[in-house]
């Protein structure tokens, strides 16, 4: 979603879901780090911006083309850290002249926007940001390529287009993209990297209430779902030994009509209610229970096999039971 200049990595490809914003943040700040950090997401990309240390700009992407920047950005960028399992972090050191340029491409004045280069006397726009001695990035491009060239007080730092990893000494790129049918420019400056200096988004934003707020709304969106799971795996629960209760009822009814309810109904109430059923230890005791009543009224071959019904319904419940907790 951001095609920048790699520079120097210091750190590539780390796991996101392993990392904690106000640490990365407090490292970068006091190793008096300049470049940018990438925070890569599916749905979303944050970039942060450092200058000797201090947080000059923060932005953060969406797919749909949303953009946040500034404390806005630092509060998704926490509660995509947060939420998101995936996604991975890269950390690339700059020089001080290029931070500059990166910022002006993400944060600067848009001075021109999705101009076609056809209508801008090219010549006397890059006189005119030589005599103005402009901070800033360039870029050129179509629907297939793009090209950038940064500048610091009107003079060419180096060239970067797509399909390079860093700052290039060679316009040729720039210049071939330039010359494609339906080329467009987009011109952005900034302030100057001493300007830069004074500002530091970590002055103002306290991030580790940041931080903490969305670790605390992200347990309790997840204490809220166990919550509502728990309360459905309930109804699931009571509803399935309702239906074993009737089963079992049923069954020793074929084989003893009412009065074979009626001792099923006294078994369960006395071992604690229709949980009896799915326990190890109370379905054993509820079984001999139900046998040693029902022989009174139900010849041994009947016992038999009523016994066998029963315990094959009850272990089919247990095993559902079972995967539901």
């Amino acid at each position: 979603m951001f095609l920048l200049p790699k520079g120097s990595p210091l750190f590539e490809n780390l796991a996101v879901s392993k990392l904690k914003l106000p640490d990365v943040l407090t490292k970068l700040s006091n190793g008096a780090f300049t470049g940018y950090a990438s925070f890569v997401f599916q749905s979303s990309t944050a970039i942060l911006v450092f200058e000797a240390g201090k947080l000059v700009s923060a932005i953060v992407k969406w797919q749909d083309g949303k953009r946040e920047s500034g404390f806005e950005a630092l509060s998704a960028l926490a509660e995509l850290m947060v939420s998101t399992g995936s996604g991975f972090m890269n950390v690339y050191k700059l020089s001080r002249d290029l931070t500059m340029c990166i910022n002006a491409l993400l944060e600067g004045e848009i001075l021109y926007k999705a101009q076609e280069l056809k209508l801008i006397d090219i010549k006397t726009l890059l006189e005119k940001i030589k005599d103005d001695k402009m901070n800033g990035c360039l870029r050129i491009y179509t629907d297939e390529h793009s090209a950038m060239i940064f500048y610091k007080a009107g003079s060419p730092l180096g060239f970067f287009h797509d399909g390079s990893s860093d700052i290039e000494t060679s316009s040729n790129e720039s210049q071939k993209i330039a010359g494609l049918p339906g080329a467009k420019i987009d011109l952005f400056s900034t302030k100057s990297a001493d300007e830069l200096m004074g500002m530091d988004l970590l002055e103002v934003a306290n991030i580790q209430k940041i931080w903490d707020s969305c670790v605390a709304q992200q347990k309790s969106e997840i204490d809220k779902t166990n919550h509502e799971r728990q309360e459905r795996d309930k109804k699931v629960v009571s509803q399935k030994l309702a239906e074993l209760e009737e089963r079992v009822k049923s069954i020793a009814g074929e084989y003893a009509g009412k009065v074979g309810r009626s001792i099923v109904d006294k078994e369960i109430s006395d071992n604690g209610g229709n949980l009896c059923l799915v326990d190890a230890a109370g379905i054993e005791k509820f079984m001999k229970d139900v046998e040693r009543a029902a022989k009174l009224l139900v010849s041994g071959r009947n016992i038999k096999l009523m016994m066998e019904e029963l315990n094959s319904a009850i272990s089919v419940a247990k095993s559902e039971y079972d995967q539901i907790k």
